[in-house]
């Protein structure tokens, strides 16, 4: 099979649905869900079967809630809902993997409020797993962790110029701890924003690699391919909701 005119096939098709949108639309936050809705499709068709994906809110055991993710990434074995109706749900932290903003166009004051949305979701307390269970040592962000650390990228249809973007990226991120950062930035018709080491391109950063611009005309295709390098290797625990109990008036 020739993947690479596969996912080439799929990026128009993103594409053409933006035109359509775009067209048949006046309204910006209609023509934004349209194209959360294509790319959440997409996402469905090919990441693995043990991934889901929606769109939603995620909370934590002591109370913490993030805005609401365009599309979040989530153990489906694992994730109770404490709300769900149609593909809009409340997750708990412990049961989702990552959340990406999508845009349709990105520039600098785009970037800043995705910039903002990345540090409510990032700082949510992922600890409400049952204890004395064994666990695999997962290693991201250079740092050894029993549990997965949640994920945080962009999707943009369109944007200011890669290296614009590179930089207010690298800005933002600057004032953060690596495992606190955007993650990865994928803009359909320009290429992609991402992290390289000595082992290539990486899905997210790590203490050797740096932050650079990819013009490519294959973006589609290598977030794709970075997606299923990172969640291959995801796996999750059982989660203790006698953690979440607690915040129950009785």
């Amino acid at each position: 099979m020739d993947w690479e005119a596969l996912f080439s096939a799929s990026s128009n098709k993103l594409m053409a649905e933006l035109a359509e949108c775009r067209a048949a639309l006046e309204h910006r936050g209609l023509k934004g869900t349209a194209n959360e809705a294509t790319l959440a499709e997409a996402l469905r068709v090919y990441l693995p079967g043990s991934i889901e994906v929606c769109t939603g809110e995620v909370i934590d055991s002591n109370g913490g809630r993030s805005q609401q993710a365009d599309i979040l990434l989530f153990d489906g074995a694992t994730a109770p809902r404490f709300f769900s109706q149609d593909n809009i749900n409340v997750l708990p932290v412990e049961a989702v993997y990552a959340a990406i903003e999508v845009k349709t166009y990105l520039n600098k004051q785009a970037i800043e409020e995705a910039f903002k949305n990345m540090k409510a979701f990032k700082q949510l307390d992922k600890s409400a797993f049952h204890p004395n269970r064994a666990t695999t040592d997962k290693l991201l962000y250079g740092m050894p962790s029993q549990h997965w650390p949640v994920q945080f990228f962009i999707f943009a249809y369109e944007s200011d110029s890669l290296e614009t973007v590179l930089n207010h990226v690298k800005r933002l991120n600057a004032s953060q701890p690596i495992h606190q950062q955007i993650d990865l930035v994928c803009i359909l018709d320009k290429g992609l924003i991402l992290n390289v080491g000595p082992e290539g391109l990486q899905p997210i950063p790590m203490p050797d690699t740096n932050l650079i611009a990819k013009p490519s005309s294959k973006a589609l295709l290598t977030f794709y391919a970075l997606l299923i390098h990172l969640y291959g290797q995801a796996s999750n625990e059982p989660i203790f909701m006698a953690a979440y109990l607690k915040h129950i008036q009785h």
